[in-house]
């Protein structure tokens, strides 16, 4: 069976495709579970509106990429109205760090982008200096976090920004990356990283505190002022992620459009 096309994040240069090449095969519950018993280890999953695999149904799946010493195995399973459904699946799975997570285009609300160019943060806002290291990142201060889930790919590195924390002086994004066809040095991280809300105001973003195992990144970064009352989308885009062993890091975009609640 040839590669499947996965429908992504909708942003605001349209609708991109991810792309995979591994041959996943359609699989039911029964298999995923004689797989796992049998030692297999899930190490992503895929979560997709529409499957577009050529001959398959056209119907909301879950896909599964499992590992066994060096072999690998891919699955996936269709929605079929059952008791255990792919969202039953996906649940159980939420909060593994290895679990890689699509949100569709239509999940997210409608938003104009500001004609004029943004404000820069001296000018509307206050960033603690020095910044990073004098965020107040405490539970003491902390206002709300939102799950963003969002995942996006761009020559073969899978960045996601998995959730959002809003506190009372500025903000801290979290992100996971895979990278299986590149080498980074030990200080990779997220860079070249810009904030930009629905207001047309402009953030300043460093990176925080990092952990490499192999090919996969988790990450923090942190963003400054604090987002005010009323913005209702934040858009947060990686331009590079890196070094890399060899030189340069690979490039993005990956950009992640985060709504909010303008109450909050």
């Amino acid at each position: 069976m040839p590669g499947c096309t996965i429908g992504a994040p909708e942003t605001a240069r349209g609708s991109p495709t991810i792309e995979h090449q591994d041959a996943y095969r359609l699989g039911s519950l029964t298999d995923l579970l004689e797989l796992l018993v049998d030692g297999w280890h899930i190490e992503h999953l895929h979560y997709a509106d529409r499957c577009g695999l050529a001959g398959g149904p056209d119907a909301p799946a879950a896909f599964f990429g499992l590992t066994r010493s060096e072999q690998r195995e891919h699955l996936y399973l269709v929605e079929d109205g059952r008791s255990m459904s792919h969202r039953s699946l996906i649940a159980m799975f939420r909060e593994h760090p290895h679990v890689w997570k699509h949100r569709s285009g239509s999940a997210l609300r409608d938003f104009t982008v500001p004609e004029s160019p943004p404000r820069p943060p001296e000018v509307w806002g206050t960033v603690p200096e020095p910044f990073p290291d004098a965020l107040m990142l405490c539970p003491t201060t902390l206002r709300g976090v939102v799950c963003v889930n969002q995942t996006q790919s761009m020559d073969g590195v899978t960045m996601a920004v998995t959730s959002l924390e809003r506190y009372a002086d500025g903000a801290r994004a979290h992100y996971l990356c895979h990278a299986p066809e590149r080498r980074f040095r030990d200080d990779a991280a997220a860079m070249d990283a810009i904030a930009v809300d629905d207001g047309g105001r402009m953030y300043r973003v460093a990176s925080l505190q990092r952990n490499q195992r192999g090919a996969r990144i988790e990450g923090s970064l942190a963003i400054a002022p604090a987002v005010p009352a009323g913005a209702s989308l934040l858009t947060l885009t990686i331009g590079t992620l890196g070094p890399g062993a060899e030189g340069p890091g690979a490039p993005g975009p990956w950009v992640f459009p985060i709504p909010l609640d303008p109450q909050a």
